[in-house]
């Protein structure tokens, strides 16, 4: 069962009858894949609606009024449902999405919503079954995750191998891949004279279907696009009617393969882009390149980068921009303190932001823009040699706030939700919502629960089994739980957008519930998200006289090393309440070890109690990042911390 913290019963019922109006919270929720069924519970009324949409087909079920405490929910499935993803796409709405793996649907008239009371629903599937063959020609997915229609790539009328796995968008070109590589790795290669460009994908893995094949495009200029013989680390060359303008190139993770986008349509303004898409591009275009110079998105090419590198030393390298996980900013991140400056352009619509004495890292990372949220067009580029230029441009129903430094290397532009105009959906919405018009959804009956229903809750949590945590005298010890970070330092920032502070909560307090079943009391530097300074938490373990501290933190690479994940300990002096954690974690949950270490961090040398630091994964990890955002997983976390300080309070 996964549940979503910090609701006891007593609250809730006392909520339900005193506080009708305000809005209520998505508290607990359970996926039974061998039924599939997916039961929730609320804290107050609800009453939601329903759609199914196809490819790939999602059960989207909105919660109107209901928020959700916590970062958003991404938890793989099984059998033939591939994902489910909870999350707010406004303010007001929580939103569960059931996605099934591809080529599956089910019929809407028999997925069942119900209500077994006002705050328990259950969601019931029947058996997903393979879409009708006219779906397997479904349009290929646009950058930002959305689909739109496809052309047919083919001269003549009879099906040619891999012509599926190739399909034109109203961007560019999508092919599918069996793997993606690094946005990194890519490399554009033109070749004006034999009006050519070829695309190397090292650390990519073309389907069957597409090795050795040479497929008729017709369209972006495009005469025909070669696959090379070679499946691991392809080669894509395209033959152009003329030399014309450049090209970019990046993956897509939701469609699962590369996309080719031409310049000219993919260009600050849209004249050519697809209604309600999104769209980022990034260049090198300096004063001191030349014009020919190849660019892709988030991607130079290695000369460039070498020159760039070397004869900027003295810069600040702009390493990556994101978009915060509830839309409400966009953040330029920095290997050192960056001085920007920003006004709204009238004229062109965009907010003009210049970087100066900046340049654009070799490794630089730029956010995956989804259709519907806060941002239609960014463009960055190299204006100079040593000034960045973003032009950023609202989507409807945005506009711009503040451009503030919100810390030393960041950077902040407020996109603020605008009461005039329609207001778009998040990140979740835009992957889950409906595309176009007609009938790409269908509504799903939601059946209300029987008029006399009491409201009912979760189950509480289960006492672990017996002999499974260590118990001690009941009140005998204190212990410390450290949230890291809070309020306006959000700590480290993750894939999607995760903020290490919030997902430190969750889990802190999941350690001192297990901590507080087993007979130990428990101090929180913080029970909410507001900041405190090193020096508070360690002062408020010290005035208390407690016997352990224990401070909880994810860890960072930057978001150009996904590839490094797992989980590590600190301690300053005695080693032994770390070791024993750290024993319990590896021995009880699926993480990558990176061992015991020692440092000096400010909260454990200035503790007066035998202390540890606590790096329970990467948010910036592709492994980490979903593990570290899933309830039970935070769950499975805090009880082998909470048994390894238990096994040590036991020692002394």
């Amino acid at each position: 069962m996964s549940r979503l913290p910090g609701f006891a019963l007593t609250f809730l019922s006392v909520l339900l009858t005193s506080l009708p109006a305000m809005a209520g919270q998505l508290v607990n929720w359970n996926f039974n894949a061998s039924q599939n069924r997916f039961t929730f519970y609320t804290n107050s009324r609800v009453q939601p609606t329903a759609q199914l949409i196809p490819n790939p087909t999602r059960i989207v079920v909105d919660l109107p009024g209901t928020t959700l405490s916590g970062p958003t929910v991404r938890q793989a499935g099984s059998g033939r449902v591939r994902e489910i993803r909870i999350g707010e796409p406004d303010s007001f709405t929580t939103r569960v999405v059931i996605e099934l793996e591809a080529g599956y649907t089910v019929d809407p008239q028999q997925v069942k919503v119900r209500g077994i009371t006002p705050t328990q629903w259950v969601v019931e599937l029947p058996t997903p079954e393979l879409a009708p063959a006219s779906n397997n020609n479904a349009p290929a997915p646009n950058p930002d995750g959305s689909s739109l229609p496809s052309q047919n790539l083919t001269a003549a009328n009879s099906p040619r191998a891999g012509q599926q796995d190739l399909q034109v968008t109203g961007n560019g070109l999508f092919v599918r891949l069996d793997k993606n590589g690094d946005n990194s790795n890519i490399r554009i290669q033109p070749n004006a004279r034999q009006s050519t460009v070829n695309f190397e994908l090292t650390g990519a893995v073309l389907p069957e279907s597409l090795v050795g094949q040479s497929l008729p495009v017709g369209e972006y200029g495009v005469e025909e696009i070669k696959f090379s013989d070679n499946p691991n680390n392809p080669r894509l060359s395209l033959a152009l009617a003329d030399s014309g303008g450049g090209w970019n190139a990046y993956y897509s993770r939701v469609g699962g393969g590369v996309v080719l986008l031409p310049k000219q349509i993919n260009r600050s303004g849209g004249s050519n882009q697809a209604p309600g898409s999104a769209a980022v591009s990034v260049s090198n275009n300096t004063s001191n390149s030349s014009p020919s110079s190849p660019s892709s998105s988030g991607n130079r090419s290695p000369n460039n980068r070498l020159v760039s590198q070397a004869s900027n030393r003295n810069l600040a390298n702009i390493t990556a921009i994101e978009v915060t996980r509830d839309d409400s900013q966009l953040i330029i991140r920095g290997d050192r303190q960056i001085s920007a400056r920003g006004n709204f352009n009238r004229l062109t619509g965009n907010y003009e932001i210049r970087l100066d004495r900046a340049q654009l890292s070799p490794q630089f990372q730029s956010p995956e823009l989804v259709t519907g949220g806060p941002i239609y067009q960014l463009n960055i580029r190299q204006e100079t040699t040593d000034s960045v230029l973003i032009l950023v441009q609202p989507n409807t129903g945005r506009r711009f706030g503040r451009l503030f430094r919100s810390g030393g290397n960041l950077y902040a532009l407020e996109l603020i939700p605008d009461a005039t105009a329609s207001r778009p959906s998040g990140n979740l919405s835009a992957s889950s919502s409906p595309r176009g018009t007609g009938g790409d959804q269908v509504s799903i009956a939601v059946q209300p629960p029987p008029a006399n229903a009491a409201p009912s809750f979760p189950p509480e949590w289960s006492s672990p089994p017996a002999g499974n945590l260590p118990s001690i005298p009941r009140g005998s010890r204190l212990v410390v739980v450290d949230p890291g970070h809070g309020g306006k330092d959000p700590g480290a920032i993750g894939i999607r957008g995760v903020q290490e502070k919030d997902v430190v909560l969750s889990v802190s307090r999941y350690v001192q519930q297990y901590l507080e079943q087993q007979g130990v009391r428990v101090l929180m530097t913080r029970t909410g998200d507001y900041f405190i300074s090193l020096q508070g938490r360690t002062d408020m373990a010290n005035r208390a006289g407690a016997d352990l501290f224990v401070s909880i933190h994810a860890n960072s690479m930057g978001m150009g090393r996904p590839d490094v994940n797992g989980f590590e300990i600190y301690y300053h002096g005695n080693a032994g309440l770390s070791q024993a954690i750290h024993r319990n974690v590896v021995n009880s949950l699926n993480v990558r070890d990176r061992r015991v270490r020692q440092a000096r961090f400010y909260v454990l040398r200035n503790s007066r109690m035998p202390s540890t630091l606590v790096e329970m994964g990467f948010v910036t990890g592709n492994e980490d990042n979903y593990k570290l955002t899933n309830p039970a997983f935070q769950q499975q976390m805090a009880q082998a911390i909470a048994k390894g300080v238990l096994e040590y309070l036991q020692q002394r």
